[in-house]
Order: C-alpha cells, then sequence, then structure tokens
C-alpha cells in the first residue's frame, strides 16, 4: 500500500474551530465538495483525526462491505481504497490551505465554481 498510517498522522494540525466553521461555511455557498470515489459526509468539518479514523476504517474493509455496495463487481476494492486515500490527503491538504487562508488556494476554488 502507497499511503501509510504514518502519513496521514503527519499531516497538518488543526486550524481553529473558528477557521473551520468559516471556511466551511464559504466552501458551502460555493457548493465545493471533494471528488472521491467512496463517500466522505462532512468533509469540509474534517480534523486531523477524522483523517486517521478514515484511514483506519478504509484499511480494514472488507469486499463484502455495504462501502463497496454500488461499485461493479470488477472494480479491485484494494485498488479502490488506495484511490480514496491519495484523494483525502490531497483534498485534506487543500483544506488546510483554504482554511489557513492561501490566496492560491482559494484561487483554485474561485476557479473551479465560479468562472463556470
Amino acid at each position: 500500500m502507497q499511503y501509510t498510517l504514518e502519513m496521514f498522522e503527519q499531516l497538518s494540525d488543526d486550524a481553529p474551530d473558528s477557521d473551520i466553521e468559516r471556511t466551511a461555511r464559504d466552501l458551502k455557498q460555493h457548493h465545493w465538495e471533494p471528488l472521491l470515489l467512496l463517500q466522505a459526509p462532512d468533509f469540509v468539518h474534517w480534523k486531523k483525526q477524522d483523517m486517521i479514523d478514515e484511514f483506519v476504517r478504509l484499511t480494514h474493509l472488507k469486499e463484502d462491505d455495504e462501502t463497496f455496495s454500488h461499485l461493479s463487481r470488477e472494480d479491485d476494492v484494494e485498488d479502490i481504497v488506495e484511490k480514496q486515500l491519495g484523494m483525502l490527503i490531497y483534498y485534506y491538504e487543500i483544506l488546510c490551505e483554504l482554511r489557513s487562508g492561501d490566496a492560491e488556494a482559494w484561487d483554485l476554488v474561485h476557479e473551479l465554481y465560479e468562472d463556470d
């Protein structure tokens, strides 16, 4: 597996709750949702521990788990989990940048969701 628990444990520390709430509110106004293979409910409010918990949950799923019920039989569960973990890290890092007020990260959101 390419993604490890250690990688999730080394993610950025949590922003203050006020920054998390402000960013979540702003992202909801833009209808921003991360593009993921599996659902990650309320992702805009996730903290580092949520990411760690999701890593553990995903890496312990079995093929017959309800999480995979919408996938076709040809889909490889390990491959799906690996891709999901990578996308979670990618979007969480963007989320952390947004919470810190990083202008380039907000430009990405504005470009994707306002200019179209």
